[in-house]
Formats: C-alpha cells, sequence, structure tokens
C-alpha cells in the first residue's frame, strides 16, 4: 500500500514560553509526505492523541527511549497524531521528546485515507486515529500493525499491544 499524497500544517520556530501557553513568533511550513517519506526507511507510529494517558506515559516516552536503537535500521521515526501542530509541538516540548518527529495531522486526512481514522465522541474527542505502527519504505507500507478492536463505539479499553516500539525493533533486527 501507498501512503496517501497528503500536506501536513507544520509550525515551526515557536516560543513555547509566553505566558498564557500562546505560541508566537514562528511561522507556518507545509510538509508533504514525499519530504516525510520519499528515498527514506521510516518508522512511522499513530495515537489518539495529545497528553492522553497511554500516549504520554508509555506509546511516546518508548519511543523517544528507543530512538537511538531504531535508527540503527531506519532514516527517521515519526509520531503522527490528529492534533494540529501547536498542540504537537507544546506536547512534544511538555515531554521532553527531542528526537522523534512529531507529524500534525490536524485536518486528520492522512489518517482518514489510511483507513485508521475513528469517532472518540463517548470521550468528546470527536474523530481520532486508532493506535497503529508501520515501516514505511520510499513511500510504501512495508509492515503494518495496527490494536486490535477498532471501532468507532468507545468499546474497547485502548489497546496498547502491537503498536509498541519492542514489537518494531523485533520486525526491523529480523528484517536485516
Amino acid at each position: 500500500m501507498n501512503t496517501p499524497n497528503v500536506i501536513f500544517k507544520t509550525r515551526i520556530g515557536d516560543n513555547q514560553n509566553i505566558g498564557g501557553g500562546c505560541s508566537v513568533g514562528g511561522s507556518w511550513k507545509d510538509l508533504t509526505t514525499n519530504d516525510l517519506f520519499k528515498k527514506k526507511k521510516v518508522v512511522l507510529f499513530s495515537l489518539p492523541g495529545a497528553y492522553t494517558p497511554t500516549c504520554s506515559s508509555q506509546q511516546l516516552p518508548g519511543y523517544e527511549e528507543k530512538y537511538d536503537e531504531l535508527k540503527k535500521y531506519v532514516d527517521e521515526v515519526y509520531c503522527i497524531s490528529v492534533n494540529d501542530s501547536f498542540v504537537m509541538n507544546a506536547w512534544a516540548d511538555h515531554m521532553g521528546i527531542e528526537k522523534v518527529k512529531m507529524i500534525p495531522d490536524g485536518s486528520g486526512n492522512f489518517t482518514r485515507f489510511m483507513g485508521m481514522l475513528i469517532g472518540k465522541n463517548h470521550l468528546g474527542f470527536g474523530n481520532r486515529s486508532w493506535r497503529y505502527m508501520a515501516v514505511i519504505d520510499n513511500g510504501v507500507v512495508e509492515k503494518w500493525w495496527q490494536e486490535p478492536g477498532i471501532n468507532n463505539e468507545g468499546t474497547d479499553d485502548d489497546p496498547y499491544i502491537e503498536s509498541t516500539p519492542e514489537n518494531m525493533l523485533e520486525y526491523l533486527r529480523s528484517s536485516e
């Protein structure tokens, strides 16, 4: 499966330390899937939302911790979520993320085209991403994992079994 051609609206150079949480001083920068995936082998992992419990306590910090080991096998490690760039940047700053690159899918287009856009209305979140990860080689999905029980009704316990950095490393080591 090829990744969809999408434009991500990103922010660069914002000052996160302005009172009231405002971000100023930065600028918008459009990135495309080609900018991120063309002629590269990357790890992409997706999560339901910034500042949410499993995403903040396990998934994002786990990938940050394993980043150097993952980079032995791939060109980059990306975290994508259906959040805007202001939120993704502030979350990464709050979490002390220095290595994993954040991709804001604010409109949810990439997530929708990947078939992973779900409703989290039972929590008041609106549309979000189901948790998954992939190895993408030059824009083509080489390997795919997604958590069990995908649904729009909230009939899950926010599983985090398949899309762990440990599972990714196991695959990458065995593919060498």
